[in-house]
Formats: C-alpha cells, structure tokens, sequence
C-alpha cells in the first residue's frame, strides 16, 4: 500500500492560478494594481503548490488590493468586476486544492469534483458580477468611484460568507 501524498490536488490548483492571472491582468490600470497583482500571483502560487493556506489568503488579499487599487485610479468598472471574480476564485480554488489534497491526497481522482466545483465557483462570481454590473448601468448617475467602492464592499461580504466555518449542533464543522 503507497503512502497518501497530502498536497494540493493539481486540477484546482491550475484554476486558482490561471484565476490570479485574471485578476492580475484586470489589474493593470495602475502601477501600484499591478505590483500588487504581481505579488498576489506569486504568493497564491507558493500556496497552492506547498499546501499553505495562509499564503493562499496572502496572495488573495494582494490580488484584492491590486484591484482595488486599479479602480480607485480609474480603470474600467468592468475590469475591476473582473478582476474581483478572479481574485474570490483564486482564493476559493487555492482553498479548495489545499483542502482536497489533505483530505484525499493528490493522488485520488478527483477531477470531476473539482471541476464541478470550480465551474460553480466561477459561474456564482460571474452572475454576481453581473447583477452588480447591471446596477451600476441602471443606478449609475456618473459615480464611478462610488460604485466600485460598493461593488468592492459586496465582493468581500461574498467573500467572507465563503470562508466561514459552521459549526453543527454536534461540535463538527462544515
């Protein structure tokens, strides 16, 4: 019988990555977006490929102030919601590899698992987006700074919601 190798699994790993890419890309209205952006690209890839969560939310957090700093220097509402949904992706996937790779290990299949999961990730930030964006058309009355802060607001709240843990009745977590 083999030994479990409990790193992350490779499938969410890539997407975490190519998530970070994304937002760094979405992050280049700004010298300072993109430094962050460059920082979060490889701290969110140290995570993934060492199994460290705290340098996945790092580098998702770096990601986050990338973007955050490309809206407030005025780059496109559209780039930011892209960039927010790469980042929240990047760090769910980042997440979800480490996780999967302790559980199961690296070598389980786990592929369709983790493409489900990624495709829903994705398809959640996406719809996200595109409410917020939809908002923002209809309520937006030339207040672009406003409304990124807002939509940026809403994306952390997704965000935390995400990641927190509940626990059961029984004292188990989920």
């Amino acid at each position: 019988m083999s030994e479990i190798t409990r790193r992350p699994t490779t499938v969410t790993s890539a997407v975490a990555v190519v998530a970070a890419v994304v937002a760094l890309a979405a992050s280049a209205g700004s010298t300072s977006g993109l430094v962050f952006g460059f920082v979060g690209v490889e701290t969110v890839s140290v995570g993934v490929t060492r199994g460290r969560r705290r340098a996945v939310d790092g580098g998702a957090l770096a990601l986050f102030l990338g973007v955050v700093a490309s809206g407030l220097a005025g780059d496109a509402v559209e780039a930011t919601l892209l960039g927010t949904v790469g980042t929240v992706l990047a760090w769910d996937c980042g997440q979800s590899a480490v996780d999967l790779g302790e559980q199961l290990g690296r070598e389980a299949d786990t592929w369709r698992l983790e493409a489900v999961h990624a495709g829903s990730s994705l398809l959640v930030g996406l719809t996200a987006a595109t409410i917020g964006y939809a908002v923002y058309v209809v309520a937006g009355g030339g207040q672009p700074v406003a409304a990124v802060v807002l939509l940026l607001t809403a994306a952390i709240l997704v965000t935390i919601g995400l990641g927190t843990e509940r626990v059961r009745r029984d004292g188990t977590r989920r």
